[in-house]
This record gives structure tokens, C-alpha cells and sequence, in this order.
């Protein structure tokens, strides 16, 4: 008898020995593993196999050890190719669904699709998911979860990663705050000339001032102001003068009087 023969008959003898080794199942056991069956979730392979080879870890010695086992063969089954559809998910901005599939595999390490999702969740799917946000124009989301990376513990290479993200937020926060302040400046524009066609036409200023008035006194050229400005504050006019504060609707404050625009 060749040596790999010896080595077949001794792994079946093995293994009939232990078969015979199991004891008849409980009821009770029984019962608890199909309800535990009934339970488990099958969009959750990896969850399922915790519980399966916990339920094994206690009853490996009674008979319903091999279909506890073979429920595990069928769960480790269904993790295949689940990786990639997570990886799916989140390319479509499914980044819940996607977290929760990659966080179900990184249970069972052990499996290829485990492995992959386990390693991902430690940088890789946090920083796509930031960039898939910034892409978007969603920059404070992106802020949000890049600023979370770096709570981690990220190498220098994936610290820089998450820096060039922060970088370009703060860049594009810095272009965008600019245009509505300028839009902003263009509505007190318009709004100083609103208040000389008043004095124009009525030969004084109101004694009280509103959006709402402006919006009455001439719906079409008030528009762009109140789509711009918040309030008018700090309302005052005496003989031919007047001043007030045009608050925008980022909370920045201009002051005018009698026509211009005070920094």
C-alpha cells in the first residue's frame, strides 16, 4: 500500500470514527437550530455562518453537526461574488446598502470576498465615497466623511489621499462663497437703484422698509433682490437721505447709505 493510501484510509477511518462519536441530538437542540434556521437572513451570509459555527462550537458532538456544517458550506457559498456587487452599490451612491453588505463579508475573513471586503472598509470605501460626493457637488458630506478618515490610523500615502479631498473642498467652499457674495453685492446694486426710483417717483423715501414692500411696490424688478437678500435692517431715513443693512441670505451684512455701499 503506497503512503498516500495509508494516508486516505487512516482520514476515512478518522472520520468514521467520529461519526461515531456523535451522540443523538436533543430535542431541544434540534429545535433551537431550526428555529435559528428560520432566522437567519439570507441578504447576511456572513452573520449567518457567526451564528451557524457558534451553534456548531456547542453542539459538535451531537448528530445535527453535519447539517450545521453543511448549512455553513451553502452560506459560504452564497458569499461569493457579493464583493463585487457592494462595490456596485456604491458606484450608484448606494453607500448604505453597500457598507452594510461589505460589513456582512468582513465577518468571515477567511473567504476571498471577506478578505477584499475587510480590507476596503479600512480606507478604500470611505475615501471613494468622499470623492463620489465632492464629484457631486455634495462638499459637505465629502467634508464630513473625509475628516472622518483621519481619525484613523492611515499611512502617510493615504493621510495625503484624504488632505488633496479637504484641500479641494475648501478650495471650491472658497470659489463658491465668493460668487454669492457677489450676486449678494449685485442685489444691493439693484436695491439702491430701487430706492432712487422711489425717491423719483414719490419725491421721498418710505418711513419703513421690507422685502415685502418691495415685492408689492414692484413685483418684476424687486425679484432678483429678494431672491438674494434674507432681510433689510436697521432701517432709517431723514430729509433726502437713508441708510440701511441688506442681509444676504449666506448671513453676510451690507451696510448702505444714500447710495452706497459702505465696506
Amino acid at each position: 500500500m503506497t503512503a498516500c493510501n495509508r494516508i486516505g484510509v487512516a482520514l476515512a477511518l478518522a472520520a468514521a470514527i467520529g461519526c461515531s462519536q456523535q451522540s443523538p441530538t436533543p430535542d431541544d437542540v434540534s429545535a433551537r437550530y431550526h428555529t435559528m434556521l428560520d432566522t437567519l437572513d439570507t441578504d447576511a451570509p456572513g452573520a449567518s455562518i457567526v451564528r451557524l459555527e457558534s451553534f456548531l462550537g456547542d453542539n459538535k458532538n451531537y448528530e445535527i453537526a453535519d447539517s450545521v456544517q453543511n448549512q455553513i458550506v451553502i452560506r459560504r457559498g452564497q458569499m461569493q461574488g457579493r464583493y463585487h456587487e457592494a462595490r456596485e452599490l456604491a458606484r450608484d451612491g448606494e453607500f448604505d446598502r453597500a457598507e452594510g453588505m461589505l460589513e456582512d463579508l468582513a465577518l468571515v475573513p477567511d473567504t476571498e470576498d471577506g478578505t477584499s471586503a475587510k480590507q476596503h472598509l479600512e480606507f478604500e470605501f470611505y475615501l471613494e465615497k468622499a470623492k463620489w460626493l465632492l464629484v457631486r457637488q455634495r462638499f459637505e458630506e465629502s467634508e464630513a466623511v473625509a475628516r472622518s478618515l483621519l481619525t484613523r490610523d492611515l499611512s502617510r500615502f493615504q493621510r495625503d489621499q484624504v488632505e488633496q479631498v479637504l484641500d479641494f473642498v475648501s478650495n471650491v467652499d472658497g470659489a463658491v462663497a465668493m460668487g454669492e457674495q457677489s450676486k449678494a453685492q449685485a442685489a444691493c446694486r439693484q436695491l439702491i437703484v430701487f430706492m432712487a426710483n422711489l425717491f423719483v417717483n414719490e419725491g421721498r423715501y418710505p418711513e419703513s422698509l421690507r422685502l415685502s414692500d418691495l415685492e408689492r411696490l414692484d413685483p418684476y424688478a424687486s425679484r432678483t433682490i429678494v431672491s438674494q437678500l434674507t432681510s433689510i435692517e436697521d432701517y432709517r431715513t431723514w430729509d433726502d437721505k437713508y441708510s440701511l443693512v441688506a442681509v444676504s441670505k449666506q448671513g453676510q451684512r451690507f451696510k448702505i447709505v444714500n447710495g452706497t455701499i459702505e465696506e
